[in-house]
């Protein structure tokens, strides 16, 4: 199960609310969840729960390391008294330091196993969630066509017939891969800002999408001009297919430093009391709406 999220304008939060939604999701139910970007090389998902040293931890790396078996140019280097991987392509010498990396170096379908997909992912949450680092190389504007990149879908295959749900962040991108991964999944959450007249252009030129699509309010404010229901009674929207995540400023400086995921938890542990309350009844809503429409809880 996928489910894509994206934006047609910049700044409607896309990952920021891609990230605490699939956080909500893994404390209101017993699903295993997979966060992923939909960049080759855009680590902005990952900076929310691991902040922006992320590719200097070698957790994840470590593990990775003992588990990887790579084609035969692969060598082992080191570079700054840390253990990495020199490998080589057509196109350069790079690090190969574990995370998407390592996994679209696999010649073979059936070396993607679960301890080698998991064991070059890093936990957000304990044995529930996950997130898959993204490349250390730079992206170009023939990055999807790369040789190496066109096994993306059978990793993304592998990594999703290991968990119930793959969160996929497209963004705001405009690139083919990002594209083809909205249009693909099975529950499309088309982000927009409240002013925007988002609704109202799919209605009038609905795209190709494969999936279910889901609008989705993001940096919401209850008391603005136009709120969740007057957009449902403007635009004859069905209920369940518009959601919220309103503004919260003590989790948008949480994203900041990577603690999204414990900031999360901890508000969906209030249950509806505080001053987080309203956050977290659109969340909860939000969260639900979208995973009913996924047709995973009921």
């Amino acid at each position: 199960m996928r489910i894509a999220f994206w934006s047609e304008q910049e700044g409607a939060g896309t990952s920021f609310n891609l990230a605490v939604t699939a956080c909500a999701a893994v404390c209101l139910h017993p699903l295993s969840v997979a966060v992923v970007s939909g960049g080759y090389h855009d680590g902005k998902l990952e900076r929310k729960f691991f902040g922006r040293n992320q590719n200097n931890i070698l957790e994840y790396r470590q593990e990775a390391m003992l588990v990887a078996e790579h084609s035969r140019e692969a060598v082992m280097a080191s570079k700054h008294g840390q253990a990495s991987m020199m490998a080589s392509d057509d196109m350069q010498n790079y690090f190969v330091t574990g995370g998407l990396d390592c996994l679209l170096r696999k010649e073979r379908p059936e070396e993607l196993t679960e301890a080698v997909v998991k064991a070059n992912m890093r936990q957000v949450v304990k044995d529930r969630m996950y997130c898959l680092p993204t490349s250390a190389r730079q992206e170009y504007e023939w990055w999807h066509q790369d040789c190496q990149f066109r096994r993306m879908n059978r990793v993304m295959a592998a990594v999703e017939s290991y968990f119930d749900v793959v969160f996929i962040d497209c963004g705001s991108r405009q690139d083919d891969y990002a594209r083809k991964a909205f249009r693909e999944a099975d529950v499309c959450v088309l982000n927009m800002n409240q002013e925007a007249e988002v609704i109202g252009r799919f209605y009038r030129n609905p795209p190709d999408y494969k999936g279910k699509v889901f609008f989705l309010l993001g940096k919401y404010f209850e008391d603005a001009l136009y709120n969740r229901q007057d957009l449902q009674r403007i635009y004859r929207i069905e209920e369940e297919r518009l959601g919220a995540i309103p503004y919260n400023a003590q989790l948008h400086a949480a994203e900041q430093t990577g603690r999204i995921g414990n900031s999360v938890q901890r508000y969906m542990g209030r249950n509806g009391e505080g001053q987080g309350m309203g956050f977290e009844k659109e969340l909860v809503r939000t969260t639900n709406l979208i995973l009913k429409l996924a047709g995973l809880v009921a």
